[in-house]
């Protein structure tokens, strides 16, 4: 676990008005599912038990236009979780992803793909720049967004 960054998913209070409306943000319905399990919850940044309760949500994890503010679906819970543990999500380890940086401005800088189980070492070399504001972990397969990494503070 590194300290000094934050691992965040979809935000709370995103989730909060997606479930009071029924609807995400780009007008798709909320439909409630039971889950056989394993799919990458992206609320608490864990992988799906058998038999919770999950839905598909179209959410955009960057405010910022431009070519890399794609809306992407993703699942979450249908009630509300803990969120994420803090440290780099166990259950996403193993995966190749793509580690996109940007700094304040939203604006990115460069790009690395992450081999399974290198991803916290790539992401610790990426901060060391001090322009690095935030980094977004995504699914090298499926090229959905998993997380956003932040500094502290």
């Amino acid at each position: 676990m590194n300290a000094e960054l934050r691992y965040e998913g979809v935000p709370g209070s995103e989730l909060d008005r997606i479930r009071c409306n029924s609807y995400d943000d780009f007008g798709n319905a909320v439909v409630p599912r039971t889950s056989e399990g394993g799919e990458p919850l992206r609320c608490c940044l864990t992988l799906a038990g058998a038999g919770e309760r999950i839905t598909l949500v179209a959410h955009r994890p960057m405010t910022v236009g431009g070519p890399y503010a794609e809306i992407g679906p993703v699942f979450v819970h249908v009630t509300d979780c803990p969120g994420p543990d803090e440290g780099f999500p166990i259950d996403f380890r193993d995966r190749q992803a793509v580690l996109r940086p940007y700094d304040a401005a939203g604006q990115m800088l460069d790009g690395v793909v992450a081999e399974p189980g290198t991803s916290e070492t790539e992401l610790k070399l990426l901060f060391e720049d001090p322009a690095v504001d935030t980094v977004q972990v995504r699914n090298v397969v499926a090229g959905c967004w998993n997380f956003t990494v932040r500094r502290q503070g």
